[in-house]
Formats: structure tokens, sequence, C-alpha cells
């Protein structure tokens, strides 16, 4: 008798969860994958900002929403999805660099990311930034691509 009690109870407690899901939002949205193959050539004024380490440019061409192109060193680029982790079906959930500064913050949800890695410095984002990959040619000519 007691076994039948216990799977009745599982059962009934089972259907529930399926009937009523939680209405806690559970942050399982994927930014969308999109095919990204760009050059960015260096020496145009609108990537001067690029000549030196640690500063960042919009490039606004590709990916989602645009992406956050990074100079790390004298020969390594980060490139950046500006889309934002936490909730990127919603049109504003996008990241803005902050002037001066190694990070960039979702206005929406208020999650800050590292420039660096595109890590989360603060949520309620968990995951870091999509990161496309990036290779200095010659000329000073920049791809970005994945």
């Amino acid at each position: 008798m007691k076994n039948y009690v216990n799977t009745g109870l599982l059962w009934v407690i089972g259907s529930l969860c399926l009937i009523f899901p939680s209405s806690c939002k559970k942050n399982n949205d994927r930014v969308p994958t999109v095919a990204v193959d760009e050059y960015l050539n260096l020496n145009l004024p609108e990537y001067v900002n690029l000549n030196a380490i640690n500063n960042w440019v919009y490039y606004n061409y590709a990916g989602n929403r645009g992406i956050i192109v990074i100079r790390n060193s004298p020969t390594e680029f980060i490139a950046l999805e500006r889309t934002c982790t936490y909730d990127p079906s919603v049109s504003t959930a996008y990241v803005e660099g902050i002037p001066n500064d190694i990070f960039c913050v979702d206005s929406t949800c208020m999650s800050k990311f590292s420039l660096i890695d595109g890590s989360v410095v603060n949520g309620p984002a968990t995951q870091a930034l999509l990161q496309y990959r990036t290779e200095l040619l010659s000329n000073n000519i920049l791809h970005i691509f994945n």
C-alpha cells in the first residue's frame, strides 16, 4: 500500500510540474549563431582607437547586434558579440562599452562584462559574451570570423 501512495504522489507532482511550469526566468535562451567573416582595415580613421592596447570600437555590420573589437596586445584582438546573454530575445539586450574602461554593460538587465574576455563581472547574466575568432593579417587587416 505504501508503494502505491508514493508512486501516486510522484505521478501527481510530476504531472503538476508539466502543467504549471515554473514562472521564473530560466535564462536558457541562446544568442543566435550567425556567420561572421569580416575584414577590418585598421589603417582607416574609424578604427584609430584600436592603435592603443585596451581600446575598443564598435563594428555594427556583423553579428546579431554588432561586435565590440578590443585590442589586448600589439598582435591580439578580441571580438565580442554585443548581444547580452541574459535575455537575447529582447531587442534592447545589447552591451555598450564604458568609456575609458575595460567593461561593458547591458542597460536593460544591468549585466556587466569584461572586455578582456567577455566574462560576466556581475549579473543577472551567467554566460560570457559570445566571442568570435580574430587574426591580424599583413597590411594591418584584422579578420573576424567564426
